[in-house]
């Protein structure tokens, strides 16, 4: 049982973003909002279980919480977030057992061992802090590939901790960004008993050589700190001195190993069946993506490459998401966007990288980052490998998104002209954000408002050198512009309904993109 003042420890007022490349709030967080959702954050922790279902789903009351703070809401909305979970989530289950240091790895992968392993973090994690026990029990070789290894069950956590669309990574990241030890703990927990999905992603002699690649190191906090004043903050004139992601993507649309039809992949009942297509593609394409990725390397001791790097994954996610499903879009009803909701999940675990990557050591840095590529790469192709014609969504879909219903308003005489109703299209997209009923989209919109605020200055053709189809680029990244991230934001917003508008309320998309691949 957990008292009041260690629950007070875990939990203590959410704190300022931990270092300059992580997301800033929007104006609008008070004391009273950080005093209100701590409350609800602690009543989540000891009343509500992490998962909802037998299928492993998760618990998004603090996910929710989180991230509509961070926009701003207002105090009163954290009482009626965590009242409509709670009516969704189970209450907390004891565990059949004690969890200690000699027995710590016989439970792994065993949900029912979820509450025992939280317990057990949390006092590790308050004696420690959490950016040391997070390189102990997530990136570690003993974590991962000890000697010897036991072929019954494989450990490596590294994985385990981007199992069932991220969750576990997405709990950590949240701890981590906001400073709170309990949900650092609650990573951890869901980390360890999570399924080892993707087996195929992490070979112990990737996992040897990246560690020799980047050497050791400790956290980079306060290297990131140094970047806001930094010649190289813009990114503008920076070389990559490795294969970007965008060749990477290239590459793989013109192998057909890579295609649905090859696979053999077909749409699923159930979203916990799409999680057997993830699996065949680790499993059967393991080989294949690592080559592709190979050249892909990651200094973790460097600040700029790490950034750099950072700032590829962010990219391609949200290319993948809003490119590729508007790509797809007549695979769904109203042929208008494919809301996917595996890529949307890619977008929103993209947000907490920063964060992480502050804390992490060197070979740390460089193990999630290159895991969390190729995670993002085998969805991709578990989920139909969707074309991304970039000219015709840039052509096709509005950089000034507006709100549903909006008419032209009638300024008064004398006003500044704005050629959009909405001068800064982000504005009422967070605002009808803060109040949607529905637990992802906060999540995903204000992922792709970060990303914004970071790269939305990017000028069409910065991303050109990497448009090259004779030398394995991406056709039409010619076009790419730091409008990608508003653009998304803009369909999904249509797509799942502008709630405080008053239009009804949309859904994420499930069908996959297997009929033009």
């Amino acid at each position: 049982m957990t008292d009041a003042k260690q629950l007070d420890a875990l939990f203590p007022l959410p704190s300022l973003r931990p270092s300059s490349i992580c997301p800033e709030w929007v104006p609008g967080v008070t004391y009273e909002s950080k005093v209100t959702i701590s409350k609800a954050l602690k009543k989540n922790h000891v009343q509500r279980h992490a998962f909802v279902n037998e299928y492993g789903f998760h618990n998004h009351t603090s996910h929710h919480l989180l991230a509509v703070f961070a926009m701003g809401a207002p105090a009163p909305l954290f009482e009626e977030i965590f009242g409509d979970h709670a009516q969704r989530t189970l209450p907390t289950l004891e565990s059949p057992g004690v969890i200690t240091k000699d027995n710590f790895y016989d439970h792994i992968g065993d949900r029912r061992f979820y509450d025992a392993y939280l317990h057990y973090f949390h006092d590790i994690v308050l004696e420690q802090g959490a950016s040391a026990v997070v390189e102990e029990y997530v990136f570690s070789r003993a974590a991962n590939f000890p000697e010897p290894e036991s072929d019954n069950n494989p450990r490596q956590i590294i994985v385990r901790s981007l199992a069932m669309l991220y969750h576990p990574m997405i709990y950590l990241g949240y701890g981590l960004e906001f400073g709170i030890p309990g949900l650092v703990a609650e990573g951890l927990a869901q980390s360890v008993v999570h399924p080892l999905q993707g087996q195929g992603l992490l070979s112990v002699a990737d996992f040897r050589a990246q560690n020799e690649y980047s050497g050791g190191g400790s956290g980079l906090v306060s290297s990131f700190a140094s970047l806001v004043l930094s010649k190289e903050r813009n990114g503008l004139n920076i070389k990559h001195s490795s294969v970007h992601v965008l060749t990477i993507l290239g590459r793989i649309l013109r192998d057909d190993r890579f295609s649905s039809s090859s696979l053999s992949l077909s749409p699923k009942e159930h979203p916990s069946e799409v999680l057997t297509h993830y699996d065949q593609v680790a499993r059967d394409l393991g080989d294949a993506m690592r080559s592709h990725i190979q050249g892909w390397t990651v200094n973790g001791s460097d600040t700029i490459d790490v950034k750099n790097k950072v700032e590829e994954l962010c990219w391609m996610n949200a290319l993948l998401y809003g490119v590729g499903g508007w790509g797809g879009r007549n695979e769904t009803p109203d042929r208008k966007f494919n809301a996917d909701f595996f890529f949307m999940h890619m977008v929103t675990s993209a947000l907490f990288l920063p964060s992480m990557v502050t804390y992490l050591s060197a070979s740390s840095i460089t193990q999630l980052l290159r895991t969390y590529l190729i995670s993002s790469i085998t969805w991709w192709v578990a989920r139909g490998r969707p074309v991304l014609p970039i000219r015709e969504f840039y052509t096709s879909v509005s950089a000034t998104p507006v709100p549903y219903g909006t008419t032209k308003v009638t300024s008064a005489p004398g006003t500044l002209t704005s050629e959009s109703v909405s001068p800064n299209p982000w504005l009422p997209i967070l605002q009808t954000t803060i109040v949607h009923a529905d637990d992802h989209l906060c999540k995903l919109q204000r992922a792709l408002a970060h990303f914004a605020s970071k790269y939305g200055d990017r000028p069409v053709g910065y991303f050109s050198a990497f448009a090259e189809i004779d030398s394995g680029g991406l056709e039409g990244a010619e076009v790419l512009d730091g409008s990608l991230f508003v653009r998304a934001a803009g369909l999904t917003a249509d797509k799942l309904g502008w709630m405080r508008e008053g239009q009804a309320r949309g859904e994420w998309s499930y069908g996959a993109f297997y009929t033009r691949d």
